[in-house]
């Protein structure tokens, strides 16, 4: 009978294994599969730090990596073995799978045409990388940003009365504390996004909702992911509240209100 790994446990009893047998492994920052075909390099599947670390270090056991920046070929041989290496763990229903779903099925396009790169990062933010799959695997982890040539990311956040008289006091220059029960701040990528969470949550829970926008270091902005928080449009940073004075020292220039919601008339 061929291996499984039943539960959580198993699979994270796995996970160590492999990376014990790693001498002078360092989980990436980031990594992920390319495919290039004709051309084009299409990212299959991006994980981040702490995100698929047992997928990371079955492909660093089938391409040899250990630590910093790398873009490795990966062979359809070793695609299979990287995939016959991941398999026992679908027998644990606890978890999601979705590196070896998207392994399976850029093995099945490469019978067709193309071939396959595993890519580590060893940092998300910092200059761009020569290599152009380290290049696409870092775009992907910053998909959807309004970064400047001047070398600022413009942010959007909705907020509610409180916080916006918060930043009135500071002459909108300071996002305010979070919260004790408030560990991240939530900027978000789309206006269109800001608006909707100011019409549709804020109006309810304070009686209004404004739309504030702003700018800050792209270098900065870089070093937190683009995150998906439900559909397509719906992008977000998350910086954790003891950054918030991190990215008050980079923002550039004031925060502005450009939208207000209220309560029909």
């Amino acid at each position: 009978m061929s291996e499984e790994w039943v539960t959580a446990e198993e699979v994270h009893a796995k996970r160590a294994e492999f990376e014990a047998a790693l001498g002078g492994w360092r989980r990436p920052a980031a990594h992920g599969l390319v495919h290039e075909a004709d051309g084009r390099l299409e990212v299959v599947r991006v994980n981040l730090e702490g995100e698929g670390p047992l997928p990371a270090a079955i492909l660093a056991t089938v391409t040899g990596y250990r630590a910093g920046g790398a873009a490795l070929p990966l062979s359809t041989a070793e695609l299979d073995r990287a995939i016959e290496l991941l398999a026992p763990a679908e027998a644990c229903t606890a978890l999601r799978h979705p590196n070896l779903w998207a392994w399976r099925l850029l093995r099945e396009a490469l019978d067709g045409k193309g071939s396959a790169v595993a890519v580590f990062a060893d940092r998300i933010d910092g200059p761009a990388p020569a290599d152009p799959h380290l290049r696409a695997l870092l775009a992907e982890v910053h998909r959807g940003r309004e970064e400047d040539a001047d070398g600022g990311t413009t942010l959007w956040r909705p907020v509610g009365p409180a916080e916006l008289e918060l930043l009135r006091a500071s002459g909108m220059r300071e996002w305010p504390p979070r919260l004790a029960d408030q560990p991240i701040f939530y900027p978000v990528l789309r206006e269109e996004y800001a608006a909707e969470i100011a019409r549709d949550w804020n109006v309810d829970a304070s009686g209004e909702g404004h739309v504030t926008r702003f700018r800050v270091a792209t270098d900065f902005a870089r070093r937190y992911p683009t995150r998906q928080a439900g559909g397509s449009g719906h992008l977000e940073l998350w910086i954790p509240a003891e950054d918030l004075p991190a990215l008050n020292a980079h923002l550039l220039g004031p925060v502005e209100v450009i939208g207000s919601f209220r309560p029909p008339a």
